[in-house]
C-alpha cells in the first residue's frame, strides 16, 4: 500500500457506503489486535520463554488488507504505530496524513461511527485518537524511533539524546548507575555521516507529523465540541521536540529545513564568472579589487573556496600580529580539511570514535558513508509491553 497515494485510498468503497462495513469482529480485525500484543516473558518449570515484541510486519501486513475494505480510524491508528516500528518516522507522517484525510473527508461515515442513538456521541472515536498519547504506546515508540541512521556510527533515537544529554549535563549520576550510552558528540557523528538530504527528509517528516496532529485536533474539536475534544498535545509537542532537534543538526551542517546544499560553480571550486549578488552581471577582477575567479559576494561555495579564505587570514595575521596563536589553529583546521569525518574525530576528540566503536560492535570502517533515509526495518522492531 502507497500511504502517499491518497487519490486511491481516499476513493469510496463503494456508492452505498463509501468508508464499507464496520469490521471490529471480523477475523481479520481480531488477528491485527492480536498481532500488536506484547507477551510477557514466561516460566514453566526450569525454562523460561523470552518475552516477544509485537509482531509490526503482521500488523502493517493485516492493516493494510482491512483498509481495501473498510475506513476505519482504529485500522489506520494500528497502522501509524506498525509503520512507526517499520518504517520510521516518514512512513508514521504517511498514516497521520491518511487519518487526518479520513476525518475531514468522511467525517459522518467513518468508523467508529458516532452513537447514533445517543445525540452522535463521539466517544468511540476520541478514544481512537487518546491511542496517540500513551506512554507506553505510540509516545514510547515516537522517543525510541531513530531520528538518523549511519552504518558508520549508528542510529540514535530522541531517548539517546535526551540520555546524552543528562549524562553532559550529571556525568556523575551516570557513572554511578553504571549505564553507557551514547554522548552528544557520537550522534552529532552520526548526522555528520549521512547527507543533508536524508536529514531534511525525516525533518520534513516530523514537521509535517505534528502538523497533521495539530489539524486533527483542530477538526474533531470544531465537529465535537471542546466538552467533548480530546487533546492531542502530547504527540505533537514530542514530534516539535523532534523536529527541534533535527533542525539543529541541518544548521550545524549549514543548511535550514528545505534548502538545499550549495554547490560549487565550477570543479575547481572557483567563481569562473562572478556574479554580483542578484545584479546577474559579472564583476571584473579591476572593480572588485579580488584576484580573478575569487568569490566577491561574501559566500563559499566548496572546499577550496575555504582553504583559500583561510589562507588570507593566515597571512593577515602572520604579517600583521606574529605573535597571535591564530595561524597555528588554522593551518590545523585546513590539516584537516582533506581529510574524512572519522580521521578528523579521531584527531579532535578520540574518546568519541572509541565510544562510536563500542557501541557499533567492531572496528569502524572510516573509508564508508551512508546517506540513506532513516527508516526501520523488521530487523529493528523494538520490543513493547503495550497493548490496544
Amino acid at each position: 500500500m502507497d500511504l502517499t497515494d491518497l487519490e486511491t485510498l481516499l476513493a469510496p468503497i463503494s456508492e452505498d457506503e463509501p468508508c464499507g462495513p464496520d469490521l471490529e469482529y471480523d477475523a481479520e480485525f481480531g488477528e491485527m489486535e492480536r498481532a500488536a500484543q506484547s507477551t510477557a516473558e514466561q516460566q514453566y518449570g526450569d525454562t523460561v520463554v523470552a518475552a516477544e515484541p509485537p509482531d509490526w510486519k503482521d500488523v502493517k501486513k493485516r492493516a493494510e488488507a482491512l483498509l481495501s475494505r473498510t475506513k476505519d480510524m482504529r485500522v489506520v491508528a494500528m497502522l501509524a504505530r506498525a509503520t512507526l516500528n517499520q518504517d520510521g518516522v516518514i512512513g508514521f507522517s504517511h498514516a497521520l496524513h491518511l487519518l487526518r484525510s479520513y476525518l475531514e473527508t468522511f467525517w459522518e461515515t467513518v468508523h467508529p461511527e458516532l452513537d447514533r442513538e445517543d445525540n452522535d456521541d463521539p466517544t468511540y472515536r476520541t478514544n481512537t485518537l487518546i491511542t496517540f498519547c500513551d506512554e507506553m504506546g505510540i509516545m514510547k515508540d515516537l522517543r525510541e524511533a531513530p531520528l538518523v541512521a549511519s552504518r558508520t556510527v549508528g542510529r540514535f533515537s530522541l531517548r539517546d539524546v535526551e540520555h546524552a544529554r543528562e549524562a553532559a549535563e550529571n556525568p556523575s549520576t551516570d557513572e554511578e548507575s553504571g549505564s553507557s550510552g551514547p554522548t552528544l558528540g557520537v550522534i552529532d557523528a552520526a548526522f555528520s555521516d549521512v547527507s543533508v538530504e536524508s536529514i531534511q527528509a525525516t525533518e520534513e517528516a516530523l514537521r509535517l507529523a505534528a502538523e497533521h496532529v495539530d489539524a486533527i485536533e483542530k477538526f474533531v474539536t470544531q465537529q465535537v465540541g471542546v466538552n467533548f475534544a480530546v487533546s492531542l498535545a502530547p504527540p505533537r509537542m514530542l514530534l516539535e521536540e523532534m523536529d527541534k532537534f533535527v533542525v539543529s543538526q541541518l544548521e550545524r551542517r549549514g543548511v535550514f529545513a528545505g534548502e538545499s546544499e550549495p554547490e560549487p560553480e565550477s570543479e575547481s571550486g572557483w567563481d569562473d564568472g562572478a556574479q554580483a549578488s542578484g545584479s546577474g552581471e559579472q564583476v571584473s577582477d579591476s572593480a572588485s579589487g579580488a584576484a580573478p575567479g575569487y568569490r566577491v559576494n561574501g559566500k563559499i561555495a566548496s572546499r577550496k573556496d575555504a582553504i583559500k579564505a583561510l589562507d588570507d587570514v593566515c597571512d593577515f595575521y602572520e604579517e600583521n600580529e606574529p605573535s597571535s596563536p591564530l595561524p597555528l589553529l588554522i593551518r590545523r583546521a585546513q590539516r584537516l580539511a582533506s581529510k574524512s569525518f572519522l580521521d578528523i574525530l579521531r584527531d579532535l576528540a578520540p574518546d568519541a570514535v572509541s565510544q562510536a566503536e563500542a557501541l557499533g560492535g567492531s572496528k569502524l570502517d572510516v573509508s564508508h558513508t551512508s546517506s540513506e533515509p532513516v527508516s526501520e526495518s523488521s530487523e529493528a522492531t523494538q520490543d513493547d509491553s503495550s497493548s490496544w
